[in-house]
């Protein structure tokens, strides 16, 4: 590790080195673990459960994730490019099959 990024305390570290809520280096801003996590359980693709710390309700201590499916390129028909929607409201707003192989990586970056 760069000595600039350093420190004893890994969150402090990890945040140096990265923006908010990201634990690996970021394609976009807007495209967070959280995105990438709930592209994976709104394809139903995966369930996530998180425990969270009973001292600071904003850590999690861990997750579990229990993989349901792998959606292959025919899932999304002829145009990889063309997005699906998310179920629920989030920015942005939806997802290509492109974010969907990267969320098999970023999720487990948390």
């Amino acid at each position: 590790m760069e000595p600039e990024f350093w420190d004893k305390n890994p969150f402090k570290a990890t945040d140096k080195a990265f923006p908010s809520d990201f634990h690996f280096k970021p394609i976009a801003v807007n495209k967070t673990r959280t995105f990438y996590e709930i592209i994976l359980v709104d394809s139903n693709s995966v369930s996530i459960k998180h425990f969270k710390d009973p001292k600071d309700q904003s850590l999690n201590t861990h997750s579990t994730i229990q993989i349901l499916k792998v959606l292959q390129p025919r899932h999304f028909g002829s145009d990889l490019k063309k997005g699906k929607k998310f179920s629920v409201p989030f920015d942005p707003i939806g997802y290509t099959y492109w974010d969907y192989v990267e969320a098999w990586t970023k999720v487990f970056w948390h």
